[in-house]
């Protein structure tokens, strides 16, 4: 519980779970109750659902990342836009000193998050989620305000602003920092008890992306060396306080702002991508793996393009399995024979892709039936499908449509 300096900032050693946005500017409990809008639409808000009293942030179609300190059982639902997806797994994060867990729901998520992987995170303006306390009363020595006490507790989620402070370690695992700023603009915020798990988006290439999953607060503070008093703060100026916990207190003799911690979600890229399958992280439809192969990095697909011009978008290659850099390997009823009253159609299918077929007998008339009774798996390779009703003396024409599994 000693402080500790590392680059030109003060840090506290002692740090504490988190809990709720805290604002320099306001103690209204209502400010910033709703998603950002303006510049700052799309900064996170919509991926934010309900988990444990908590909030967890989605970053796949059927997983969602959250503080391991929230705790949390299988089985327990994430709410998002007021529905509840069940959770079936959990996955931590084997690293040293790790606050990361990930959940896996059994229904699909409607949206997730593009998640950061570079290494710039410092300096980088970002936005916080959480979903706990108001602001309290002022803290006040020798009649100078120095900042804010917790306050209740009111479960409501909220967001604030700051910027990526610096980058430090905690048990061995890299955090993010960020310090509260006396005069930074009316969204500049602190963490309390009770916001863990939030997530914390920054801007990087004109994008919002989670970058942390809020993690800790410096604390406790006393105003004596006895910590007979000690309490919990944002503090925007912490000079001539004590910092500890127990019977070891030291006396803050800079002039610097408390600040909170956030699990740097860059760093465990490695992990993600083992656990979550076809992992993609700049949310665009297409995993990195495959953007990798077919460009050599992982962002390194535009969804909506067409580079073979085969008519089909680098997305819809996806989609299908079809090299989008080969034309002659488009998505395709490869054959279709007729034996009878019998039509077998050949193609390329995979067994994580589901099928349906369509067929009419005029292409004049454009009235598709469809004749699958369900979706159907491929056998990665060639696969068939036959058609029994197919009629012997009249011509028919089929459809192949290709999604991905929900």
């Amino acid at each position: 519980m000693i402080p500790v300096f590392a680059a030109a900032a003060w840090l506290l050693a002692a740090t504490l779970p988190v809990e709720a946005v805290i604002f320099d500017a306001t103690a209204d409990p209502n400010y910033n109750t709703s998603a950002p809008t303006g510049a700052l639409t799309n900064s996170g808000w919509q991926f934010e659902g309900q988990f444990n009293g908590f909030l967890g942030t989605a970053i796949a179609p059927h997983y969602f990342l959250a503080a391991q300190h929230i705790h949390g059982s299988i089985g327990d639902p994430f709410v998002l836009d007021g529905t509840n997806y069940h959770t079936t797994a959990l996955y931590d994060d084997p690293s040293a000193g790790s606050d990361l867990r990930l959940w896996q729901v059994a229904e699909r998520l409607p949206r997730y998050a593009p998640v950061y992987t570079g290494t710039n995170e410092v300096g980088a303006p970002m936005i916080v989620f959480g979903c706990g306390a108001q602001r309290g009363e002022p803290v006040v020595t020798a009649g100078l305000t120095n900042g804010w006490y917790w306050g209740t507790n009111n479960y409501v989620m909220r967001w604030g602003s700051n910027q990526v402070a610096d980058i430090l370690t905690d048990n061995g695992a890299p955090y993010l920092y960020a310090t509260f700023d006396h005069g930074a603009g009316p969204d500049e915020c602190h963490l309390s008890e009770g916001d863990s798990s939030g997530g914390v988006f920054i801007l990087a290439d004109g994008v919002w992306q989670l970058a942390g999953v809020n993690y800790a607060v410096d604390g406790y503070f006393s105003t004596n060396s006895a910590g007979d008093n000690f309490f919990n703060a944002a503090l925007y100026d912490c000079y001539g306080f004590y910092n500890g916990a127990g019977t070891n207190w030291s006396l803050i003799t800079n002039h610097v702002a408390s600040g909170f911690w956030m699990s740097r979600v860059s760093a465990h890229y490695d992990w993600l991508t083992n656990k979550v399958p076809d992992f993609d992280s700049n949310a665009n439809g297409i995993p990195d793996w495959w953007e990798l192969q077919y460009s050599g990095n992982i962002h390194g697909l535009v969804a909506t393009n067409d580079p073979d011009q085969t008519g089909f978008n680098n997305l819809q290659d996806w989609i299908s399995r079809s090299n989008p850099t080969n034309p002659a390997a488009v998505f395709r009823i490869d054959s279709v024979q007729r034996t009878n009253n019998t039509a077998t159609l050949s193609f390329q299918g995979w067994s994580n892709r589901l099928y349906q077929i369509y067929s009419c007998d005029a292409l004049t008339n454009g009235n598709w039936q469809l004749v699958t009774t369900n979706a159907f798996a491929g056998n990665d390779g060639p696969t068939t499908w036959s058609d029994v009703h197919a009629p012997n003396s009249t011509s028919r024409f089929y459809r192949l449509q290709v999604s991905l599994p929900p």
